[in-house]
């Protein structure tokens, strides 16, 4: 065989690998990651490691698999601990500024107690919740248009965003209580 007639059977043989493999892969990549798009770019990173590293022969087999998620479990477990050192640095940044006082606008301007309880509230919710709360409260969004959004369902909106602000109300009680 040819240099040129290897690399077109190899790549063939890695079409069949993809084809094989890729829908799980993303089911499984998204269960961890819970963002489809994210998963898909693991799933993606994954492939190409594959193709960059595997010397045997490539073609859909239970060690192509098997390293496969391996690969796929590692990608998402390090993309989750990315957004989770962007999330402590964006809290960190947050409450600097905090320590920073804000320019006098007037009363127009100023939030009162209650809205400033609803705010401390809110960012009592984990990182989804407060999204969906933003968006519904906020930006008036509907559940749909929400769900449209986030990729969530419909009644995944609902369900999430009653609990989320269950979750306000009693902060904002035990913080009144105090």
């Amino acid at each position: 065989m040819t240099g040129k007639e290897i690399k077109a059977r190899r790549l063939k043989n890695f079409e069949q690998v993809v084809s094989e493999y890729e829908a799980a892969l993303l089911r499984y990549a998204a269960r961890i990651l819970q963002d489809y798009d994210a998963a898909q770019d693991v799933v993606q990173d994954a492939f190409i490691k594959l193709f960059k590293s595997w010397k045997e022969e490539l073609t859909p087999s239970p060690q192509v698999s098997c390293w496969l998620y391996r690969v796929v479990h590692n990608c998402a477990v390090d993309y989750l601990r990315k957004i989770a050192r962007k999330r402590i640095l964006h809290l960190r940044h947050a409450a600097e500024q905090a320590d920073t006082v804000p320019p006098d606008r007037g009363d127009a301007f100023r939030l009162s107690e209650a809205a400033e309880r609803a705010v401390t509230a809110l960012h009592a919710l984990d990182l989804r919740e407060q999204q969906l709360v933003i968006l519904k409260i906020y930006e008036e969004k509907s559940y749909r248009e929400i769900s449209d959004i986030t990729g969530l369902t419909v009644s995944n909106v609902g369900y999430i965003l009653h609990h989320a602000m269950k979750k306000m109300s009693e902060h904002i009680k035990n913080t009144d209580a105090k």
